[in-house]
């Protein structure tokens, strides 16, 4: 999350940062952003990465992302991106992209694209209200920060380009246990370009900022507790219909697991009329102090 924004100014700023410069041969170059924790958000280089694959498809649609970190990113550096054409078949399109930074490579990920193609549908359906509601992400924050004894307000932290609801609100630092699971509500703070690749970039970069959270519910406490060090280990995306960003998205989440210092999150994405237009998988570093 950028510091000290306005809504807009922060939702430009994004725009820009996944405007990647073509150096030729399938070789781009991507801007980095530092985050509020001083390093690079992997939500950015993993949507600057798709982005670089769109540009090399550009008549198919991405329907799934796999991809690793492998190192934490210099947020005062560029980011080299090189895409592999793997295949181009009639149906199919894959692309390799590695994220490099001084000759070292942070971040490699598979990029897979389909040609439209229709079939028998089902989906499991969302439950509960479709209605936005929730605590603002900000406030869940402030709170965190202030039970670990920071002085801050809301305004502190700015403005995220992606609004978010939490339903039930945050457990960022402390609170009382709660089942794994976690529902939100996202949003693109202004209206989008009427671009479905670049929505479904967007939709990649908010996906990796709550994800793991369910993981730590039981346990009464989230990874802003003192002492607790975490970080994206890979993340996997899949696109099942096209979706609109900058209207409300349902994230409905869960943290299986929580073993051997790692954690796993799932989540479901659902538009407002209730299709289930994206799922993503991650799992990340948990070192938690005994």
């Amino acid at each position: 999350m950028m510091m000290k924004k306005r809504p807009e100014d922060a939702l430009r700023d994004l725009l820009e940062h996944l405007v990647l410069e073509d150096r030729g041969d399938d070789r781009f170059v991507g801007e980095s952003q530092t985050a509020a924790n001083g390093r690079i958000f992997g939500g950015l280089v993993f949507a600057q990465a798709m982005r670089a694959a769109q540009a090399t498809a550009p008549e198919r649609e991405v329907h799934s992302v796999h991809g690793s970190f492998l190192r934490a990113g210099d947020p005062k550096q560029p980011i080299e991106y090189a895409v592999v054409r793997l295949r181009d078949g009639r149906s199919f399109t894959t692309r390799r992209v590695t994220a490099s930074q001084g000759g070292q490579i942070i971040f490699e990920s598979t990029v897979s694209f389909h040609v439209e193609e229709p079939g028998i549908e089902r989906q499991v359906d969302v439950t509960g209200s479709l209605e936005p509601s929730g605590e603002a992400y900000e406030d869940g924050l402030v709170r965190a920060a202030r039970a670990r004894g920071f002085q801050i307000t809301r305004k502190s932290f700015g403005h995220a380009p992606i609004e978010i609801l939490v339903e039930g609100g945050l457990t960022m630092a402390g609170g009382e246990p709660r089942p794994p699971e976690l529902r939100s509500w996202l949003r693109s703070r202004e209206p989008l370009p009427d671009d479905p690749e670049l929505h479904a970039a967007i939709l990649a970069y908010a996906s990796d900022l709550m994800i793991v959270l369910p993981g730590f519910h039981p346990l009464g406490f989230g990874v802003m507790r003192e002492g607790v060090q975490t970080a994206s280990l890979d993340h996997a995306m899949w696109f099942h219909e096209p979706v609109r960003i900058d209207d409300w998205v349902l994230a409905v989440g869960d943290g299986p697991v929580l073993k051997r210092s790692r954690v796993l999150g799932r989540m479901l994405f659902y538009d407002r009329r209730g299709r289930l237009v994206a799922s993503a998988v991650q799992e990340g570093l948990a070192r938690i102090p005994d």
